[in-house]
C-alpha cells in the first residue's frame, strides 16, 4: 500500500523550506509519498501552489492531496476533515491538535501530515539534491538577477517591527556605501538612496507602509497594483541573489531570510535549483510521479 506525507505551507518562505526540508527526509526515510501544498492565501494565487514555480527529483510525489483515496487513515487525526484544507493563522491556536513528529510514537496511519509550523529538523544540505525550479519560473527569474551589477554588495534592508538600530546601519553603510539593495520596507530604501544615490535598488514589489508584503494576500495586492505572481518571483530572485552573492549584508541580524539564503547558498543550492528537472514518470494507477524510476512503493 502507498503512504503518504502532506507537508503544508504557512509564514515566510524560508519557514517553508525548512519545513520541506524536514519533510523530504521524513519521506526518504519512512518510504513515503510526498505532496508540497502551499497552496494558502499567503503564497498561492489561481492554481499551481508550490508547483507553479517548483519540481521535485529523486523522489516519488503527487502534486495535490485529491489524488490521495479518502478512506485512508490521517495522523494528526484533525486532517480527516480535509486533506486539502489550505492553513491561516488558526494553525497556531490548534498547535496542540497539529503536532507532527513520528519520532515520538509509532504512528502507522497511512497519511501524515505536516502543518507547516512547529517542528521542523532542516537540512539545507538535502534540498539541492530534490528542489528544483520550474522552467517557467527560471525563465522569469533570470532576467531579474541579471540586473544586479555583479561588481557591488548585496545588501538586504529587512523591515521589521523593532527599533532600527542605528549602529547596525551605520555599519552596513560603512561596509557596503554602494550596494545592490533588496528590501520589504520602502522607507528603508528611501533613506539608502539618501545617503548612497549611486546603489541600485532591485525590489520593485514593495508596498508602501507594509514590512512583509510578500504576507499580503492577492485581493490587497490586487488593490494596490500589484500581483502575487510577480510578489513570489521578486521573492524567489532577492533569496537567490541572496544565496549567490560574494559579499553580502544584513541590516537585521536576525533575519532567517538572510540566514537561509546564505546557508542554501553555502550548500550549492543555487546552481541545483536551475538545474532541468527530469521528466516525470507517471503511475498511471496512483497518478504519482517520478522524476526517475524508484523501488520506495509497496513496502
Amino acid at each position: 500500500m502507498n503512504r503518504y506525507l502532506i507537508s503544508k505551507g504557512w509564514e515566510g518562505f524560508c519557514d517553508r523550506l525548512q519545513c520541506l526540508s524536514h519533510c523530504v527526509n521524513l519521506a526518504l526515510n519512512y518510504n513515503r509519498i510526498l505532496c508540497v501544498d502551499w497552496d494558502d492565501r499567503i503564497w498561492s494565487h489561481g492554481e499551481g501552489g508550490f508547483y507553479r514555480y517548483f519540481d521535485l527529483v529523486d523522489l516519488p510525489y503527487i502534486t495535490s492531496a485529491e489524488q490521495i483515496p479518502r478512506e485512508l487513515e490521517v495522523f494528526p487525526p484533525f486532517w480527516r476533515r480535509g486533506l486539502g484544507l489550505p492553513v491561516d493563522e488558526w494553525v497556531h491556536k490548534l498547535k496542540d491538535e497539529l503536532v507532527f513528529d513520528p519520532q515520538e510514537g509509532k504512528h502507522y496511519e497511512t497519511v501524515w501530515v505536516h502543518p507547516g509550523v512547529g517542528f521542523r529538523a532542516f537540512d539545507f544540505d538535502l534540498l539541492p539534491k530534490h528542489l528544483r525550479l520550474n522552467v517557467e519560473a527560471a525563465g522569469e527569474i533570470k532576467p531579474l538577477l541579471e540586473k544586479a551589477p555583479p561588481n557591488l554588495p548585496v545588501v538586504h534592508l529587512r523591515g521589521t517591527d523593532r527599533p532600527l538600530s542605528e549602529e547596525r546601519w551605520q555599519a552596513v553603510r560603512q561596509a557596503a556605501p554602494v550596494a545592490c539593495v533588496i528590501s520589504d520596507d520602502a522607507a528603508l530604501v528611501r533613506r539608502w538612496l539618501e545617503e548612497s544615490p549611486d546603489s541600485v535598488v532591485l525590489s520593485d514589489t514593495l508596498v508602501e507602509g507594509q514590512t512583509a508584503g510578500h504576507k499580503l494576500d492577492p485581493q490587497s495586492l490586487d488593490k494596490i497594483g500589484l500581483d502575487k505572481h510577480r510578489m513570489n518571483i521578486r521573492l524567489l530572485a532577492d533569496f537567490i541573489l541572496l544565496a549567490a552573492a560574494k559579499d553580502a549584508h544584513a541590516l537585521n541580524e536576525d533575519s532567517v531570510f538572510f540566514k537561509m539564503a546564505r546557508l542554501f547558498g553555502a550548500c550549492g543550492g543555487v546552481p541545483a535549483l536551475f538545474q532541468p528537472a527530469p521528466e516525470p514518470v507517471i503511475i498511471q494507477d496512483s497518478e504519482i510521479r517520478l522524476s526517475q524510476p524508484s523501488t520506495i512503493f509497496n513496502k
